[in-house]
């Protein structure tokens, strides 16, 4: 394999990676967002955000600063890949930095490849819709 980030060796945690994908996948990730989340289910977040990434598919979830969520988006910043968070208006406190509350790789220093949407609407169907909008795949996480 030529690709720079095939020719790793494989280990228990990285396993070698198959050939690119013919194109990048958009994929839908769902996961807790509880700081409380045991850490066997974050560290598997982080390697599916970084796998993911590694692979050049694009993360979609929920943007949240802690749990699987934050874990998984982590590990695909960690490894370069585009992250999409969708949280909707009512989280968006008034008028404060509207970054405070979603995982920190979205943040003032985020790489330009991240996006973040914000759904309205008087509950949380418009973001549950943006979600799975366009995606190829769903993969649901504890939590």
């Amino acid at each position: 394999m030529t690709s720079e980030t095939n020719t790793a060796a494989s280990t228990p945690e990285t396993p070698a990676l198959p050939p690119p994908p013919s194109k990048p996948l958009r994929i839908c990730c769902y996961g807790s967002s509880s700081s409380r989340t045991p850490k066997k289910y974050t560290d598997a977040a982080y390697r599916l955000g970084r796998f993911l990434a590694l692979r050049n598919h694009t993360c979609v979830n929920g943007a949240g600063s802690a749990g699987c969520m934050a874990a998984m988006n982590r590990g695909a910043n960690d490894a370069d890949g585009k992250i999409v968070g969708v949280i909707h208006e009512m989280f968006v406190v008034d008028g404060s930095d509207w970054f405070t509350g979603s995982s920190e790789v979205f943040g003032k220093e985020a790489k330009r490849k991240h996006e973040i949407l914000v759904a309205r609407g008087k509950d949380l169907q418009e973001r549950k819709r943006l979600l799975v909008e366009g995606a190829d795949a769903l993969v649901v996480m504890p939590g």
